[in-house]
């Protein structure tokens, strides 16, 4: 790993200035400009004003009622020498109020779940926003490997218009064909509509990172070959997954909290100011003013039945998210087995590239001096210059597939800050 490290700190020394735009800055500016990241303001606001009506339910309750009454049948006194008769009707209007003053904690209780509720859907949205690294990093990877693969199609155009003019020399001292300029005009001509065509994808790519990131991006941007977080790998699992899993545990707890919660007795105090007719005193049938005060028990003792029943779902339920746990990391560290393998295997191809690189040279340079006298064809001699040119390339090509690996394996890991 320290192998790897000092051979990104020497290429983005010698490549890149300090102000190059990195992997880490675009996926920030991504995650900043996904229309999903709004969503956590919304979450925002709905727990708060959940909240507020759990909240509520400490204020007093006021109640109304109006109502008018006829009777078919009333209460009567039939004694000897008195008869007493009630009206049909009844009339009663009521202002009630109740307060609660024990509920066994049942408020405290919904007001945690609802606030642990509102997190989980915060951190669904970081899991969701996560998939953002590795579309950028794609994104970012294909502009790099374009741009290098276009520095070497204009390498190879300018090499073989080079060649081209020191070829015209000796075709007019009859030293070679006049088809000789031909073919080297005919590989100018390819190799200008490749050029064209690598064009044509990277502006594709900076547009497509432009649109992501909500920045300007095209061929005079400088990007740096760092990796997402560093060039340091990282092996600990922090992935937002892992605390969506915590967050499903304590909500699990709560609910299981709460069930115990409603078998307690709940206690309020009430107060009714009346006016109607009859009263408590039905003898008295006349409209008037009367008032009832109350304090008040309620237990429902028959919750007690379901609370074996419900601490048997929490753990099934808590045993379930245990496993989607164990199934993530089981996945996640099969993931960065292979990814670790891949990048011992990059840090050795990288440590030969500057050797085929230098015998191609070599190979080359040979074939320039055969072409020129006549003793190789130009065929021949584009051959070896394409391949000199391919180790150059191949060379670029490993190490930002080197850089793009430890990207993966960080991002396979978790990235911190992101």
């Amino acid at each position: 790993m320290k192998k790897i490290s000092l051979i990104f700190l020497c290429f983005q020394g010698i490549t890149f200035a300090q102000t190059s735009i990195s992997l880490d800055s675009c996926i920030a500016w991504s995650k900043l400009n996904y229309p999903l990241i709004k969503q956590n303001l919304v979450t925002e606001n709905q727990v708060a004003l959940n909240q507020q009506a759990v909240t509520e339910n400490w204020l007093p309750k006021i109640s109304f009622l109006a109502q008018a009454t006829y009777n078919t049948e009333v209460v009567s006194f039939n004694f000897p020498g008195m008869n007493v008769t009630f009206p049909h009707d009844a009339y009663i209007t009521s202002l009630g109020l109740e307060q609660v003053i024990i509920d066994g904690g049942q408020n405290k209780a919904m007001h945690q779940l609802e606030k642990i509720g509102g997190e989980i859907e915060q951190q669904r949205n970081e899991a969701e926003l996560y998939k953002l690294i590795e579309r950028v990093n794609q994104l970012y990877v294909n502009i790099l490997l374009g741009r290098e693969n276009l520095n070497i199609l204009n390498l190879y155009k300018t090499d073989v218009e080079n060649r081209r003019k020191n070829s015209a020399v000796a075709v007019q001292s009859g030293l070679l064909l006049e088809s000789t300029l031909d073919e080297l005009d005919a590989e100018v001509l390819k190799t200008k509509q490749s050029i064209i065509e690598s064009e044509a994808t990277l502006d594709g790519l900076y547009r497509t990172l432009s649109f992501y990131t909500n920045k300007k991006m095209d061929a005079s941007t400088s990007l740096s070959l760092q990796p997402i977080g560093g060039i340091n790998v990282q092996q600990s699992i922090q992935r937002p997954e892992l605390k969506l899993f915590d967050l499903q545990e304590q909500q699990l707890e709560q609910r299981f909290k709460l069930s115990n919660v409603y078998a307690l007795p709940r206690l309020t105090v009430g107060a009714a100011a009346n006016y109607g007719r009859p009263g408590p005193n039905f003898v008295n049938q006349d409209l008037r003013f009367f008032g009832s005060a109350n304090l008040t028990l309620r237990w429902n003792a028959s919750s007690l039945y379901g609370l074996k029943r419900e601490r048997k779902k929490f753990e099934m339920s808590k045993n379930l998210v245990e496993i989607q746990r164990e199934v993530f990391l089981f996945n996640v560290q099969a993931n960065l087995v292979n990814q670790n393998v891949q990048l011992a295997a990059l840090n050795s191809i990288i440590e030969t590239d500057n050797d085929i690189i230098a015998k191609r040279r070599n190979v080359t340079q040979t074939a320039v001096a055969q072409m020129e006298n006549g003793k190789i064809t130009v065929v021949t001699y584009l051959t070896q210059l394409n391949a000199e040119l391919q180790a150059q390339l191949n060379k670029k090509v490993h190490e930002i597939r080197l850089m793009n690996m430890i990207s993966s394996i960080n991002a396979t890991s978790g990235i911190i800050n992101f």
